[in-house]
């Protein structure tokens, strides 16, 4: 007697299972590309300020943001700055990057992750920088907790 496609006697298709664990796969991988995008904007080194006020940040504007990490060695008394997990030890190198961001998108927004022992001068500078890179929404990190 002929079977209908299923592979067995009853009639009853078999379940596939090689297809389910393709489309996982695939899955899987993507979620990864995604997270790490998100994770090399993020200095773990960084203590952010405590700001009770703090409101999360809008979802829609994360593709528009440039992560500007400033990092505060109290040893060195000497501020360190990172943008995608490269450091800037002349921060006059970043000024070329962002006014390539501010010409590719014109709602780029800087955002400053400060240390929270990051002395006022030093965001200045900062903010200085990235008015001359062409950027003018300027948001700061903080930490609601």
């Amino acid at each position: 007697m002929a079977s209908g496609g299923g592979g067995t006697e009853s009639g009853e298709p078999e379940f596939q299972i090689a297809p389910m664990i393709d489309v996982l796969l695939v899955l899987l991988i993507f979620f990864m590309s995604i997270t790490t995008a998100e994770i090399l904007k993020i200095d773990k080194n960084i203590t952010l300020p405590v700001s009770p006020n703090a409101i999360k940040r809008d979802a829609k504007m994360t593709r528009h943001e440039i992560a500007i990490n400033v990092r505060w060695d109290p040893k060195q008394a000497k501020a360190f700055l990172k943008v995608d997990d490269r450091d800037y030890p002349n921060i006059t190198e970043l000024i070329p990057i962002l006014q390539k961001k501010a010409k590719e998108d014109e709602l780029a927004r800087a955002v400053i992750r400060g240390d929270r022992a990051l002395p006022a001068i030093e965001i200045q500078k900062i903010m200085t920088l990235i008015g001359e890179g062409g950027i003018s929404d300027i948001s700061f990190a903080a930490s609601n907790k």
